[in-house]
C-alpha cells in the first residue's frame, strides 16, 4: 500500500507540474481567454495593433519556428526551487515563509529593474543572464487574468476543502458579516478616505468617487495564509483559525463582486439593471453552481472506489470547471462557487471518498497550494518591484492608506461587536483584536489592481492606474511585512497560545510519563545480546530531559473532568475515522458518528459522554415507515429506505461498541500510570460502560426482534472484516519479502474488485413486512 501510494503520489505530482507548464505556456503564447474579467480597449488601437502585427509577422515567421519563448518555463522551475530553499534553509527566521517569498521577489524584480539580471562578471569572465531576465520580465508582465484563473481555483479550493465543516458552519454567520455587510462598510470608508484626502489637496486631484470606491473594493480583498500558518504553528484556537480564514474565502468573492460592478461602470459596460439585483445574482449564483457541481462529484466519486488517480482528477477538474462555468458561461461570483464546491467535498464528501485516498487527497491539496503560492507570492514581489510608478508624495498617500485601512477595520468590526460576540461560538475581545490585526492584503488585491492597469486610457488615466497599481501594492508588501510578521507577539501577548490549567496538568503528566516510559525502554535494551555492549550514558544524553512538574493551582475538579472528556472524545473521533479507513465502518456512519462528537466537543466537556441523545435519535427508524410502506406506488421505496436505515443504525451501534472498549482500555492505560486523579478516571470510566451497554442493547434487541435483518447486516460486517484482514496479510508478506510489490499491486486489486461488488452488491434483507420502530 506504501509503494502503491507513492508510486500514486508522484504520479499527481508529475501531472500537477505538467499543469501549471501548460497553463503558462498558454499564457506566453497569448491564448488568453478573458471572460468576465474583461477589460475594454480603444478599437483603433486594436486595428493598428493587429496591422502592425500581421506586419511584422513575415518577417518573424521563420524565427518562430525556431525558437520558442522558455521564459515561463524557467520561472517555474526557478520559483519552486525558491519555495523549497526558503522553506527548508529559512525555516528558523522571524517572517513566515510567504513574507519571505515576497521580499525574495522584491529583490529579483528590483535587480532586474536596475539592470544587474542583464550579465554576470566574475574578473575576465562573463556570463549572459538574458534567459534569467527574460524570467524575471513574464513574471513581471504577467497577465492579471492568469493569476485569477489558474491561482485562485488552487488557493480557495484548497483551503475550503482543508476547512473543517463543522467550525465553518459555527463560524459562518460572523464570517458572513464581516464579508457582506463588513466589506460594503469597509470600501465605503476607505473611498471616503480617498475622496477625503483629494478634498483636503494631499494628493489624488484627478480621484472620483467611483474610482475611489472600486479602490476601496480593491484593498478590502484579505489573503490569511501567512496569519492562518502562524496560529496553527502556535497552536491557537482552531475556531480562531477557521473565522479569519473563512471571512477571507467569502471576502475574496465579494470584493471580486463589488469591484466588478465599479469596474464595468466606469468602463461603460454596466447593465441597466440595478447594482443591488446585480450583486446577489453574482454572489448567490456562484454559490449555486458549487452546490451543484459539489454534489454531483459526490454522486460520481461514491461510485468509484480505491482509485486516487480518477478521484483526484475529478475533484481537480470540477474545481477548475465550476470556476469557469461560474465566470465564463453564467458571469457568476468563481470564487463563491469554489468555496460551496470546496465545503461540500471536504464535508458532506469527505467520507465519499475511498478511505485509501482521503489522505492522499489532503496531500495532494496541500502540495497543490504550497507551489501556487511559491509562484504566486514571488510574482506578487516582482511585480511590486518592476512595475510599480511613484511620485515622493505618493508615499505619504500609501502611509496614509496603511493606517487608515487599519482604522476602517478597526470601525467594522468595533460596529457589528454586539452582533458577532453571540453568533455561532461568539468572538471574544482577545480574538477580535486578531481578527482586527491579521487581515492582511494579498495576491488578488494586486491581480484586480493589475486588471485596471491594463485598462485603456479613454476610460482611467495613466496617472491614476499607476496610482491604484503602487499604493495596492504597497499595501500588500506592507501588510505582509509588518502584520504578518509581528502579528504571533499579537496572539503571544494576549495570551491565546497560553493552555488552561487542567489541560497543562494532563501535558505534565505526559512528559512525565514519556520520561519514564524512555528510560524504562533503556533497561530493556540493555537485555539485548547485540547492542548491551553500546556506550548506555551516550544513550542517555537523548533520553527527554525531566522537566520540573510546574506549580499549576486553581485547578478544578470539574475543569480537570471536562478536560479528561475532550481527549477521550478526540480519541472516539479518531476510532470511528480509523474503522471508516479499515473499511469497517460505512460513509453515512462515520458521518453520523463524527458529526456527534463535533457537537460534543462544542460543549468543552462539560456534558457527560453517556449523553448522546442525538446519537440515539439518529439509530431510530421513523415509525411512519411502516405506514408508508403499505402505500402503493412509494411503498417499495419506502421499504428500502427503512432497510438502509437499519443498515446505518447497526453500522453505528458497532463502530460505536468498537470505539466504547476502545476508550476503555485508554481508561486502564491511565489508571495504571497513576498520573490522573482516581476520581476523575472512575467517573469517565463509568459514562464509557454506560455508552457500552446503551449499543451492546441495541443491538442484542435487533438480533432478537429482526432476525433476518441482523443476519444480513453482520454478514456485510464480515465480508468487510475477512476483505481487511487479506489487505493487513498482504502488507506483511511484501513486508517479509514473501512478494514483490507488482504481486502485490495485483492482489491488492483484486481486492479491491471483490469491495466493488460488496459495495454494489451487498446481501439482501427478505422481509415480508416492514416492522415498526424497534426502540
Amino acid at each position: 500500500m506504501l509503494y502503491k501510494s507513492s508510486q500514486l503520489f508522484f504520479r499527481s505530482t508529475t501531472l500537477l507540474s505538467c499543469f501549471f507548464l501548460f497553463s503558462f505556456a498558454i499564457q506566453s503564447v497569448e491564448l488568453k481567454a478573458k471572460p468576465t474579467f474583461s477589460e475594454p480597449q480603444n478599437e483603433e488601437v486594436v486595428v493598428e495593433q493587429q496591422a502592425h502585427s500581421s506586419s511584422e509577422h513575415g518577417e518573424a515567421h521563420d524565427d518562430e519556428e525556431h525558437h520558442t519563448d522558455t521564459a515561463p518555463l524557467l520561472f517555474i522551475i526557478l520559483a519552486i526551487f525558491i519555495g523549497v530553499a526558503t522553506r527548508h534553509f529559512l525555516n528558523k527566521t522571524p517572517f513566515p515563509f510567504t513574507v519571505l517569498l515576497l521580499i525574495i521577489g522584491i529583490i529579483l524584480g528590483l535587480a532586474n529593474r536596475l539592470g544587474f539580471l542583464d550579465e554576470l562578471s566574475i574578473g575576465s569572465l562573463e556570463f549572459s543572464l538574458e534567459n534569467l531576465s527574460n524570467s524575471i520580465n513574464f513574471a513581471a508582465h504577467i497577465d492579471p487574468h492568469l493569476l485569477l484563473f489558474i491561482f485562485l481555483p488552487i488557493l480557495i479550493f484548497e483551503a475550503s476543502y482543508a476547512m473543517d465543516l463543522h467550525t465553518f458552519k459555527k463560524s459562518s454567520t460572523n464570517a458572513i458579516i464581516l464579508a457582506v455587510p463588513g466589506i460594503l462598510l469597509a470600501l465605503g470608508l476607505t473611498g471616503a478616505l480617498a475622496m477625503g484626502l483629494n478634498y483636503a489637496g494631499i494628493g489624488l486631484e484627478n480621484w472620483n468617487w467611483s474610482l475611489a470606491l472600486m479602490f476601496g473594493a480593491i484593498v478590502s480583498a484579505t489573503d490569511p495564509v501567512a496569519v492562518v500558518a502562524l496560529l496553527k504553528e502556535l497552536g491557537a484556537s482552531k475556531k480562531l483559525g477557521t473565522l479569519i480564514e473563512g471571512e477571507s474565502l467569502l471576502n475574496d468573492g465579494t470584493a471580486i463582486v463589488l469591484f466588478m460592478v465599479f469596474f464595468l461602470s466606469i468602463t461603460g459596460q454596466a447593465t441597466d439593471g440595478s447594482p443591488i439585483l446585480e450583486f446577489f445574482r453574482v454572489a448567490f449564483g456562484g454559490l449555486l453552481i458549487g452546490v451543484i457541481a459539489g454534489y454531483l462529484v459526490i454522486w460520481w466519486v461514491k461510485n468509484v472506489f480505491n482509485d486516487a488517480l480518477v478521484e483526484t482528477s475529478l475533484v481537480i477538474a470540477a474545481a477548475y470547471l465550476t470556476f469557469y462555468l461560474a465566470e465564463h458561461t453564467f458571469h457568476v461570483s468563481g470564487v463563491l462557487g469554489l468555496v460551496a464546491l470546496g465545503l461540500i467535498i471536504g464535508g458532506v464528501g469527505r467520507s465519499r471518498i475511498s478511505p485509501q485516498v482521503e489522505h492522499f487527497m489532503h496531500e495532494f491539496w496541500e502540495l497543490a497550494g504550497f507551489i501556487a503560492n511559491c509562484l504566486i507570492f514571488l510574482i506578487v514581489g516582482i511585480v511590486v518591484a518592476e512595475r510599480s510608478v511613484f511620485e515622493v508624495n505618493d508615499f505619504l498617500l500609501l502611509g496614509i492608506f496603511y493606517i487608515g485601512i487599519h482604522v476602517v477595520r478597526a470601525i467594522v468590526i468595533a460596529i457589528f461587536y454586539p452582533f458577532m460576540r453571540n453568533a455561532g461560538y461568539g468572538l471574544p475581545k482577545k480574538d477580535a483584536i486578531v481578527v482586527w490585526y491579521g487581515a492582511l492584503r494579498g495576491a488578488i488585491g494586486l491581480a484586480l489592481a493589475l486588471i485596471v492597469a491594463g485598462v485603456d486610457d479613454q476610460y482611467i488615466s495613466a496617472e491614476i492606474k499607476d496610482q491604484f497599481l503602487f499604493f495596492t501594492a504597497g499595501i500588500v508588501t506592507l501588510t505582509l511585512l509588518i502584520n504578518a510578521s509581528t502579528v504571533k507577539y499579537i496572539v503571544k501577548g494576549l495570551g491565546l497560545t497560553k493552555v488552561s490549567p487542567a489541560k497543562a496538568v494532563m501535558l505534565d503528566n505526559a512528559r512525565e510519563y514519556l520520561h519514564e516510559s524512555t528510560l524504562n525502554q533503556i533497561e530493556r535494551l540493555k537485555e539485548d545480546r547485540f547492542i548491551r555492549k553500546s556506550d548506555w550514558a551516550e544513550v542517555s544524553k537523548f533520553v527527554p530531559e525531566k522537566e520540573a512538574s510546574a506549580e499549576i493551582e486553581g485547578v478544578k475538579s470539574t475543569e480537570a473532568i471536562a478536560e479528561l472528556r475532550k481527549r477521550f472524545l478526540e480519541a472516539e473521533k479518531s476510532s470511528y475515522w480509523h474503522q471508516f479507513k479499515d473499511g469497517m465502518l460505512g460513509p453515512n456512519g462515520v458521518k453520523v458518528l463524527s458529526d456527534n462528537i463535533s457537537q460534543l466537543l462544542d460543549q468543552g466537556g462539560n456534558e457527560p459522554l453517556s449523553h448522546r441523545k442525538d446519537l440515539e435519535e439518529s439509530w431510530k427508524i421513523p415509525a411512519t415507515l411502516s405506514k408508508i410502506s403499505r402505500w402503493p406506488l412509494i411503498g417499495k421505496i419506502a421499504k428500502d429506505y427503512y432497510l438502509d436505515r437499519m443498515m446505518l443504525s447497526y453500522d453505528c451501534a458497532v463502530s460505536f461498541v468498537v470505539a466504547q472498549e476502545e476508550a476503555l482500555k485508554l481508561v486502564e492505560s491511565l489508571q495504571r500510570s497513576g498520573k490522573e486523579d482516581a476520581k476523575s478516571i472512575e467517573l469517565i470510566e463509568s459514562e464509557i460502560n454506560e455508552n457500552r451497554i446503551e449499543g451492546q442493547t441495541f443491538l442484542r434487541n435487533l438480533r432478537k426482534n429482526y432476525p433476518g435483518v441482523y443476519s444480513a447486516v453482520s454478514t456485510t460486517q464480515a465480508i468487510r472484516s475477512v476483505l481487511n484482514y487479506e489487505v493487513k496479510t498482504i502488507e506483511r508478506l511484501q513486508k517479509r519479502g514473501r512478494i514483490d510489490a507488482g504481486e502485490a499491486a495485483r492482489m491488492m486489486n483484486a481486492i479491491d474488485d471483490r469491495y466493488k461488488m460488496l459495495q454494489k452488491n451487498p446481501p439482501s434483507i427478505e422481509i415480508d413486512e416492514v416492522p415498526k420502530d424497534i426502540r
